[in-house]
């Protein structure tokens, strides 16, 4: 599957699952944000952060992409631990 398709494809799921009440897909999604972030030292928030430039924001957003990753991952699969 070519880069277009995949793009597609994870939209289309990403709005059905949340349409259903899922929400786990956008964890993982924000999950997946970090990895090439902390490779590539930057962050995308309204415009690019870099860590040699912006080393206290950068991290916020990888450490809020984390935690927002984890808890709506943890949400839909273990509701009791989040109060739902």
């Amino acid at each position: 599957m070519n880069a277009r398709a995949a793009n597609y494809t994870a939209f289309v799921l990403l709005m059905g699952w949340t349409a259903l009440g899922y929400q786990f897909l956008w964890g993982l999604l924000f999950l997946y944000w970090t990895v090439p972030s902390f490779h590539s030292g930057h962050a995308f928030l309204l415009s690019d952060v870099t860590r040699d430039e912006d080393p206290i924001l950068f991290w916020a957003v990888q450490f809020a992409w984390i935690v927002l990753g984890v808890l709506l991952v943890v949400s839909d699969f273990f509701p009791q631990i989040i109060g739902g």
